[in-house]
């Protein structure tokens, strides 16, 4: 199915002289990405995937949605991962089996029952099942006999691990644990530079970044400055290779963003100064022209920038009508300036719902609400938008 993305859903928050735009999930067939969240580094689309139904933003602007008639059977739990070469696109269900996806028609590869995840390396597609890795290429599958323990590669460097990290040597599992770089601490994520074969590796204690088997250096509080937290979720690298990073508190929970440059932590994007909701973030990923792409559980989020897609821009597509809410902060009263508002929802800082009021009046009570940070939705025959409140 093919749609032209119409979107209605614009907040615009003043930090670091840049602006943010964020679209609604219902913009997407409701599709949110609970399993994975992903950009097609060859063509720039934005895949949105859970386990029901699969959702893509191409970079043209056109929006494709694909559930079981296109994909085949699919159930709660089947975890379905995509992952992409330069011709082919491939998708893997559990207990089900591989299958590619090129120009959107599903064939089934092999029924392969037990699969964690799939990755590529060049052309090369890995699939991680259990007991060992196996390797496709030009429709020839080659068991490596390796450990399929969330492995990353590239131009053939694999590394492995999920507490600790490895590499394979003559097929066994060998650790870093000697290396006077390493940092004992649970592994995050681990990402290539988008131009060269060094590898970073967040964990709850830093960054440990190597080469060729080899741990260099280490980015942590102790030698870096602004960082938010030792506990780094995920890793991104932009289009010059600068490192971004999604940092977690004590207990794992997303809070924040930012990026490195130098020895210092720039850039720094959280609550306060962005619409990302942090307490349902679903992931940070960097197309090739090094535009921002942030998934919560309720919307898309991106920074405008003149290397954005048109199709952002387009006047069709942007709802011009201002939102206002004054006084913000406030312990009593608010006034929204908007037209032909038909309803008014109340959000705490986890994304429920606290109240839903329909046909508002301009002015509305809040004094019930406790101090704290919430959003409040607002709907209008023009369209909708989500803006911070504070509740004093």
């Amino acid at each position: 199915m093919k749609y032209i993305l119409f979107i209605s859903v614009f907040i615009s928050f003043s930090c670091l002289s840049q602006t943010w735009q964020s679209l609604n999930y219902s913009l997407f067939n409701n599709v949110s990405p609970y399993g994975q969240f992903v950009v097609n580094q060859y063509t720039n689309d934005i895949w949105l995937v859970n386990d029901n139904k699969v959702g893509v933003i191409e970079n043209s602007g056109n929006f494709q949605y694909f559930d079981y008639t296109n994909l085949g059977s699919l159930f709660t739990g089947d975890h379905m991962r995509f992952a992409f070469t330069q011709d082919s696109i491939f998708y893997k269900l559990d207990y089900v089996g591989l299958f590619g996806f090129t120009n959107y028609n599903s064939f089934q590869m092999n029924n392969e029952l037990y699969i964690n995840n799939i990755l590529t390396d060049g052309d090369t597609l890995f699939i991680s099942r259990d007991g060992t890795l196996l390797k496709y290429l030009n429709g020839i599958y080659t068991d490596t006999y390796c450990s399929p323990v969330n492995p990353i590669v590239k131009h053939g460097y694999l590394y492995l691990g999920s507490n600790h990290l490895g590499h394979i040597v003559s097929y066994l599992s060998e650790y870093f644990f000697t290396d006077p770089q390493y940092l004992l601490a649970n592994v995050n994520d681990k990402k290539f530079k988008r131009y060269s074969d060094s590898i970073y590796v967040g964990t709850e204690k830093g960054i440990m970044f190597a080469y060729n088997y080899d741990i260099l250096d280490t980015i942590t509080p102790n030698n870096s400055l602004n960082m938010p937290s030792p506990n780094v979720l995920e890793i991104e690298f932009d289009k010059n290779d600068s490192l971004w990073a999604v940092f977690g508190d004590a207990n794992g929970n997303a809070f924040s963003m930012a990026k490195l440059e130098g020895n210092t932590w720039t850039n720094i994007y959280n609550d306060a100064n962005s619409p990302i909701n942090y307490s349902y973030f679903k992931g940070l990923e960097i197309d090739t022209l090094g535009n921002l792409w942030i998934a919560d559980q309720y919307q898309l989020h991106t920074l405008l920038s003149p290397n954005s897609p048109q199709w952002l821009s387009n006047e069709e597509i942007i709802n011009n009508e201002k939102f206002i809410i004054y006084p913000n902060p406030s312990n009593g009263k608010i006034s929204i300036v908007a037209k032909d508002i038909s309803k008014v929802t109340i959000l705490d800082v986890t994304g429920l719902i606290v109240t839903t009021i329909v046909k508002p009046q301009n002015t509305i009570d809040v004094s019930f609400l406790s101090k704290g940070v919430y959003f409040i939705l607002i709907d209008t025959e023009q369209g909708n938008s989500l803006e911070r409140f504070v509740k004093e």
